[in-house]
């Protein structure tokens, strides 16, 4: 028997390149880029999403341009996440994880799972689930890596 173990991204690891598929289903990564990024997954089945996800979106309108938000749902059809996103005022860029590989190849076990990647494309901070204190916790990390956040 051989046994085959799956290593999780940890903090310190560059973000790998990201296999994804636009909301119409059309395959593509993410580029490059200079600025922070959130990067959370989710599916429309998970509870706590429905709370993590609008704090994430009050997140994205006190930062502004200085972080980017990305969600990547997995296991639902591109209208039907959009459709949920939008339920929820959430307007952060969304991609799909169609066969699971991304989620696989970063290690997320469960959902919501949010990553915090530096302007490098170091990973500075990992949040598994969601829950009491979630939004401040991920509003203090995002401070210490782009500085005070307008109110």
């Amino acid at each position: 028997m051989i046994l085959v173990a799956l290593a999780a991204l940890i903090i310190g690891d560059p973000l790998p390149p990201l296999a994804l598929a636009t909301p119409t289903g059309a395959p593509t990564t993410l580029p490059p880029t200079s600025r922070v990024r959130v990067i959370d997954f989710f599916a429309t089945w998970c509870g706590p999403c429905r709370d993590s996800l609008p704090a994430l979106e009050r997140l994205r309108r006190r930062f502004g341009d200085r972080v980017e938000f990305i969600t990547i749902d997995e296991g639902d059809s591109g209208a039907e996440a959009a459709e949920f996103l939008r339920s929820l005022g959430v307007a952060a860029q969304l991609f799909l994880d169609r066969d699971g590989g991304a989620y696989r190849l970063l290690g997320v076990h469960r959902l919501p799972t949010t990553f915090i990647v530096d302007g490098r494309g170091i990973v500075r901070r990992i949040n598994r689930g969601s829950g009491a204190g979630y939004e401040a916790r991920m509003a203090r990390w995002l401070t210490e890596i782009v500085g005070t956040a307008p109110r």
